[in-house]
């Protein structure tokens, strides 16, 4: 094991496996950790054990949504890929737009394998009476329609498993040291390296930050926490499924675009928009609903509609420790403060409205529309903004995603996007994932060596 690395990664997510990898295949020696396990082809994701790693909330309740092991929340994902809007980053402070994101979009859409779906004629007749815009979905697919994840990548397989990054050492603004806790040996680790990147989720990367005792540089560390508002609801006809066959990628698949907000006929008192996914029909049983009749699965259809609300940093919406309790590893738990802002619950309303007039233009006779989840239930799984970029000095981060705390510590996860966007937020994740990897490779190209 060689001394110090040149760059140290936290967390074997998509995030920092694509910043790993592109760093080694510049001939930088890497070394990632991982909290979780490494998987076997099509094994089964764990469940995270809420008694050995919990948190606390103030304020609301909140279902912290996490996978533990390589390759991260991408075991779990849909594949939906969708570039965010200049509107969008212009409306949420980033501090470039999506020209500067946009050679990342086309390396990763095809290192990903996006392509497009095809419209479903009743979502084009749908959206037509209620003068939307709908789009195809845009997936991550690899082979046999499996949804691209990083866990068979060269890095994927060479990662440190069951270890936990601690905290951080550091003097005169730059970090020496990752303290991290090896799971099966109950030992602490002092790892030397040039740089060190953040990648283990918006919550777990502020947690490291925060026991790492940067003072007033570390100000808004924790601050500034976003994540979607979600609405679902389940429209249920009396008919069955059409068939998989000859409705290429993604059947019943589709995206409305966000129509509220993009002028002053739309405007509303919140400052984003909200976008809504269609999935379906699909076989009822798919969907495992315990409200339905036993036997009628065959002959009924479900549709799925999830509308994903925009949110922006609310001053009582913020990350910081728990002094009073610990975790299986002895480290502080995360404590999330959460409240809604007056102008959100409007936003709520409007993504309740907008899904149940969807689903009423696509229901046939005889169909039900059942809630699946309040979008002021907190919890989507897309949390963002702990640690976000900023053109002002005041923000954690700058645009490449370097924590202006510390010269040599860059953030690659979401907790650097100062929103989550109007959409599905992944695609965009892994291209600022491939920016931090590029500013890092720039220093330590001009850096003096270990």
């Amino acid at each position: 094991m060689p001394a110090a690395w040149d760059a140290l990664v936290v967390g074997a997510g998509a995030a920092g496996i694509l910043a790993a990898e592109r760093l080694a295949a510049r001939g930088h020696r890497v070394l990632v950790l991982e909290a979780g396990p490494r998987l076997r082809p099509r094994g089964r994701t764990p469940d995270v054990d809420r008694r050995a790693w919990p948190y606390t909330t103030v304020g609301l309740s909140y279902d912290w949504y996490r996978v533990r092991a390589v390759a991260g929340r991408t075991l779990l994902w849909g594949g939906w890929s969708y570039r965010l809007p200049d509107t969008v980053l212009r409306r949420g402070g980033w501090p470039y737009g999506g020209e500067a994101l946009a050679p990342y979009y086309v390396e990763l859409e095809r290192r990903l394998g996006v392509v497009e779906g095809q419209l479903d004629e009743r979502y084009v007749a749908a959206a037509r009476a209620l003068d939307l815009t709908i789009v195809p979905k845009r997936g991550a697919v690899m082979a046999r329609d499996a949804v691209w994840t990083p866990a068979r990548s060269s890095m994927a397989r060479r990662a440190r498993v069951h270890t936990i990054g601690l905290s951080l050492e550091h003097s005169r603004r730059r970090a020496a040291v990752l303290r991290a806790f090896d799971l099966r040996t109950e030992r602490v680790h002092a790892l030397r390296a040039r740089t060190f990147i953040l990648a283990a989720s918006p919550i777990e990367t502020t947690r490291v930050l925060l026991e790492s005792e940067l003072g007033r540089a570390g100000a808004g560390i924790g601050r500034g926490l976003v994540d979607h508002m979600v609405a679902s609801y389940v429209l249920v006809e009396p008919a069955p499924p059409p068939p998989r066959e000859g409705r290429g990628p993604f059947p019943g698949a589709a995206l409305v675009e966000s129509f509220v907000n993009r002028g002053p006929d739309t405007a509303r008192p919140y400052p984003g928009g909200f976008s809504i996914e269609l999935s379906g029909p699909m076989p009822l049983e798919a969907v495992n609903l315990e409200r339905m009749e036993r036997g009628a699965e065959g002959s009924m259809r479900a549709t799925l509609i999830h509308a994903l609300g925009e949110t922006f940093p609310c001053r009582r919406r913020f990350v910081d420790l728990d002094p009073a309790r610990r975790d299986a590893a002895g480290r502080r738990v995360p404590r999330l403060h959460l409240a809604w802002a007056r102008a959100e619950r409007q936003l709520a309303a409007d993504m309740r409205l907008a899904c149940t007039q969807l689903a009423d233009a696509l229901a046939i006779p005889g169909s039900r529309v059942l809630r699946l989840a309040d979008p002021l239930q907190p919890g989507a799984g897309h949390e963002a903004g702990t640690c976000a970029m900023g053109a002002d000095a005041r923000a954690p981060a700058d645009a490449w995603g370097r924590l202006r705390a510390l010269d040599n510590v860059w953030v690659a996860d979401a907790s650097a996007l100062p929103t989550a966007g109007d959409r599905h937020p992944t695609l965009t994740a892994l291209a600022h994932a491939l920016r931090v990897a590029d500013d890092v490779a720039r220093h330590l190209a001009h850096a003096s060596p270990a």
